[in-house]
């Protein structure tokens, strides 16, 4: 299959077309670039020998790695192929389940350090959270938690979580919620202790009593979350 893309783009098709799939593919992507763009390739083996290219972890990424294969045919190696306009290209391999390689192809050029990657493949990749209920009891979690939070479905319900341990964006995100929310606000997670348990909350100063955002109308949450998208 060959998917031109042009710059907006949207994907529809019936359940099981491959929709998510697509999307898949460019958040494994997402995650090699940034392991080129911060380190050396490797030798690796891919389809045509040996030669220059990067071991990708899928375990850190939010897909489901036993639906990856060619054409319904577990049997068959699975690659995919992206094209930048300026004719280098990355390619996916996937030789065995669980295991993946990027692999560029700068035409020649070399592409040996993660400045000379930048340059040949300037093209960065990004996601939004996935919108989702809010969780009502929000434990506190591990700062690597809610990174990963970020790039996965789980990112709704580690709403807090994520403003916790990344604030540096909090106030411009709340400025943002003010201005195109007129008359609602929003203050930074608090840390509690409930039955020996570290939980978070964020609420919503009113004029009687502050609301955590839990008990807030759904479409104010969803409102929440899309100006922090």
């Amino acid at each position: 299959m060959i998917i031109h893309l042009r710059h907006f783009n949207i994907l529809v098709g019936p359940n099981n077309s491959g929709k998510s799939t697509i999307l898949a593919a460019f958040r494994i992507l997402s995650a090699a670039m940034r392991k080129a763009t911060s380190r050396k390739p490797e030798i690796i083996r891919g389809p045509h020998g040996r030669g220059p290219g990067y071991a990708i972890d899928l375990r850190a990424i939010s897909i489901a790695e036993e639906n990856i294969f060619y054409n319904y045919d577990d049997s068959e190696i699975a690659t995919v192929k992206f094209t930048l306009s300026n004719g280098n290209e990355l390619l996916l391999y996937f030789p065995e389940q669980g295991s993946c390689y990027l692999i560029p192809d700068a035409q020649g050029k070399p592409v040996g350090t993660p400045s000379a990657f930048k340059a040949q493949f300037d093209c960065p990749i990004g996601f939004v959270p996935i919108l989702g209920p809010v969780e009502h009891n929000e434990r506190l979690y591990g700062e690597e938690a809610a990174r990963l939070a970020l790039f996965n479905y789980t990112a709704s319900r580690n709403f807090r979580n994520i403003w916790y341990h990344y604030p540096e964006k909090f106030e411009e995100f709340r400025n943002v919620l003010a201005e195109t929310w007129p008359g609602m606000d929003i203050e930074p997670p608090t840390v509690d202790r409930i039955d020996d348990k570290l939980m978070l909350h964020m609420f919503c100063p009113e004029e009687r009593i502050p609301r955590e955002i839990f008990g807030l109308a759904s479409d104010f949450r969803y409102g929440v979350k899309c100006s922090h998208i």
